[in-house]
């Protein structure tokens, strides 16, 4: 399985761990060390604590590879980009197609997931 680490500032790291007990007991050891103050192992950082650890059975990443779209998906973003628009940017309107399939999103809280993909569970964990 693939564990998406939300950490407290927001920011995303992506592990590879054999089951839920043994990311539980990765991400908890991390979390203990950032509330001691410790460093994060031989990066000579202090460590993060974590907020949130979402569960795929693929990586988050691989989110749409094919780069394909319903033609009724790219019209509803195009059309949502051109409402009372009279003269179009066609950079920012080929970037808005783009990102339709690219696998990371824009978080709606700084916990949230930033992958598309649809985690299959979220991790229960202990963080006071």
């Amino acid at each position: 399985m693939f564990y998406e680490i939300v950490w407290e500032d927001g920011s995303v790291s992506v592990a590879e761990y054999g089951s839920d007990d043994e990311a539980t007991k990765a991400v908890m050891e991390q979390h203990n060390r950032a509330k001691a103050g410790e460093k994060n192992g031989p990066q000579e950082v202090v460590a993060s604590r974590a907020a949130k650890v979402f569960a795929y059975k693929d990586h988050p990443g691989s989110y749409n590879e094919e780069g394909t779209l319903t033609a009724d998906e790219v019209k509803a973003s195009v059309n949502d980009l051109l409402k009372g628009v009279d003269v179009v940017n066609v950079g920012v309107l080929s970037q808005v197609v783009a990102n339709l399939v690219h696998p990371m999103q824009e978080q709606a809280t700084p916990h949230d997931s930033k992958f598309k993909a649809e985690a299959d569970h979220e991790l229960e964990l202990e963080l006071a």
